[in-house]
């Protein structure tokens, strides 16, 4: 599931609705990162989370879990949760 919304991410349709489900100041702080970085929001974010998955520390992957079992969309926080890390680093 979260391997499939990451995939999807490099679709524009799909970044907008995990762009609308965030807090639109965190939406527009992804947006100047990857303005930033000179890539498209969608390359951004997948590759956001792609480097979550390479690099994350154990203590990361932890607080992810915890965060993501209690959520009905577990995909959705996930990549929410990671974005939300990325822009605030």
């Amino acid at each position: 599931m979260l391997g499939d919304l990451i995939v999807a991410l490099e679709r524009p349709e799909v970044v907008a609705a995990v762009l609308s489900s965030l807090h639109p100041e965190l939406a527009a702080n992804v947006a100047e990162r990857a303005a930033q970085a000179s890539m498209s929001v969608g390359d951004f974010s997948a590759g956001a989370v792609r480097a979550f998955f390479d690099e994350a520390d154990d203590d990361l992957w932890f607080q992810l879990l915890t965060l993501i079992r209690k959520s009905e969309d577990p995909g959705l926080s996930a990549v929410q949760t990671i974005l939300r890390w990325v822009v605030a680093a």
